[in-house]
């Protein structure tokens, strides 16, 4: 729950949008709600213009409703519709703005950390360990049992989610003479952005003689893998069980999808989406959607579309 918020309120949070409004124009709401579970008090969102979203429409309760464009509206006397360009979004938007939970700036007392760090206005959660010379900026939340190692620099806002592990060692051997793998040394380290969020079970890796890097607005999903060296570019969106190899390169705007595998030092390009399980063996351009083991290229994107323009969502 919510307190009460009127549809002028709502109105005036997405100034920025070009919206329309239609139906009864006087309703509050004071909770969240799927569009096929909502009630008379609720605010939700339909994202289709197809039969389904008319079939949403026609059977929801919900006092508010962001719809698309184009949809073709039901008669419904108690139903106040917001036309926009992209539900979803502005529904994320209003999420924000009134269900944004407060956040008291803790660290846990089974939290472990190390000498020199620079913490301050940081969530810390049970059984973390943190090492030395360690700087994470303020308003940032570290859930519980992640391990953070020695010198990495962490940005402002970022959330790291449970038993995610930064900047230790890689994995990187060389074998002598006699065929016994020789383990190389890593000296350097990880820096992560601001307003980045790592997911559960991830790993990023130390650098081997300079930093891994994961810069602002990346957003990764659980067990994705980054290894030492890769550089992780603006806004990148890294779906779950996603693995980069050491030294490769990720631009900016990107959208890798669950499975896919980037071979080591490689570099792919801005705007790309890389299909669910493909295996990239060689670079790729900018603009384009690629797929498939080996991956190929299967059509260009429009240089700044959405990161998940060729997928369905």
């Amino acid at each position: 729950m919510i307190k009460k918020t009127s549809l002028n309120e709502i109105i005036k949070t997405l100034d920025s949008e070009k919206i329309i409004v239609k139906g009864k124009k006087k309703k509050f709401f004071s909770r969240f709600s799927a569009i096929d579970e909502a009630d008379k008090d609720s605010i939700s969102f339909c994202k289709y213009k197809d039969e389904r979203g008319k079939k949403l429409l026609n059977e929801t309760n919900s006092s508010i409703v962001l719809a698309p464009f184009g949809i073709s509206l039901p008669e419904r006397k108690n139903v106040t519709y917001i036309l926009v360009e992209n539900p979803r979004l502005c529904f994320a938007k209003l999420l924000s703005k009134y269900y944004k939970p407060t956040t008291k700036f803790k660290i846990h007392p089974t939290a472990i950390i190390g000498k020199n760090c620079k913490i301050r206005r940081v969530s810390i959660g049970p059984y973390v360990v943190i090492g030395d010379n360690v700087k994470i900026g303020d308003g940032s939340i570290i859930f519980p049992k992640v391990v953070i190692a020695n010198n990495v620099k962490i940005g402002q806002n970022v959330i790291i989610k449970s038993n995610t592990t930064i900047g230790q060692k890689g994995f990187g051997f060389e074998f002598d003479k006699n065929h016994i793998p020789i383990s190389i040394l890593h000296i350097g380290g990880v820096k992560i952005g601001n307003n980045v969020e790592i997911g559960a079970n991830n790993t990023v890796v130390q650098g081997t003689l300079k930093n891994t890097i994961i810069s602002d607005y990346v957003k990764t999903d659980d067990h994705v893998h980054i290894a030492h060296n890769v550089e992780i570019g603006e806004r990148t969106i890294i779906t779950a069980c996603a693995e980069i190899s050491g030294s490769a390169k990720i631009g900016s705007d990107c959208w890798l999808g669950p499975n896919c595998s980037i071979m080591n030092q490689i570099t792919v390009g801005n705007n790309v989406l890389v299909g669910l399980g493909a295996v990239v063996i060689k670079s790729v351009p900018d603009n384009v959607v690629i797929a498939g083991n080996p991956a190929r290229i299967i059509r260009k994107k429009e240089p700044n579309s959405q990161p998940w323009e060729g997928i369905s969502r």
